[in-house]
């Protein structure tokens, strides 16, 4: 068989494998079931899942702290950012309380988590050993407000290391009449499709280039 021919069908049965994964972990009810946050499909390659991750530890949060006195949208938005910046919380689950409601509800295109403690567990469990880069935040009046931000780093499931392409998430957050973050809606540079094969294929050909390096100006 000619080499190209060769190469031609390994490439085809790695898509095919890669088609076949896919469908098994979107349709199995117990890994959904858990919840572990956000952009766990980027920690699923072609090989079975080898580990359930361990919940972040969150139990000295303080979960019962002071709510943040309302302010304008604004000011709200500058402190939420600068917040999100200092402690990582988009990647590693450490939150404030103070900002949010406790009934708060996380979306991305593949995950959605009810509860505030509930998304503190499920992002630390999937991308603590990420880190996210503010770029900007905006307000989008009357009740809501956007953070651009990069990630970069490795997932700790299906096993510790699995590298991820840095990307740029768009987090939307909606505000209640109390003041607090009630929501978040995100959405990514690069589809989910493509972060998944690069973890697993980076020599794919036509893959989005990763973002480059940059300095959060919240930092």
């Amino acid at each position: 068989m000619p080499a190209m021919g060769r190469r031609k069908r390994i490439r085809a049965a790695m898509l095919l494998g890669f088609a076949v994964a896919s469908s098994i972990w979107r349709s199995s009810s117990a890994w959904c079931a858990a919840k572990l946050g956000r952009r766990a499909t980027l920690a699923m390659p072609l090989l079975p899942i080898l580990q359930q991750p361990s919940l972040a530890e969150v139990s000295d949060i303080q979960w019962n702290e002071p709510k943040r006195k309302k302010t304008s949208l604004a000011n709200l938005a500058d402190d939420f950012t600068r917040a999100f910046q200092q402690t990582q919380w988009g990647v590693n689950g450490r939150v404030q309380p103070r900002f949010f409601d406790d009934k708060f509800v996380f979306r991305d295109p593949d995950v959605t988590t009810n509860g505030l403690q509930e998304y503190s567990k499920g992002t630390g469990a999937v991308l603590s050993n990420c880190k996210a880069d503010a770029i900007d935040v905006t307000v989008k009046e009357p009740k809501q407000f956007a953070i651009r931000w990069r990630i970069a780093g490795t997932a700790n499931v299906p096993f510790p290391g699995l590298k991820i392409k840095p990307y740029i998430v768009t987090s939307t957050f909606t505000v209640n009449d109390d003041g607090l973050v009630d929501s978040e809606t995100d959405s990514f540079s690069i589809p989910t499709w493509d972060l998944l094969l690069s973890a697993i294929a980076p020599w794919w050909p036509g893959l989005a280039e990763p973002t480059p390096p940059l300095t959060s100006p919240y930092a």
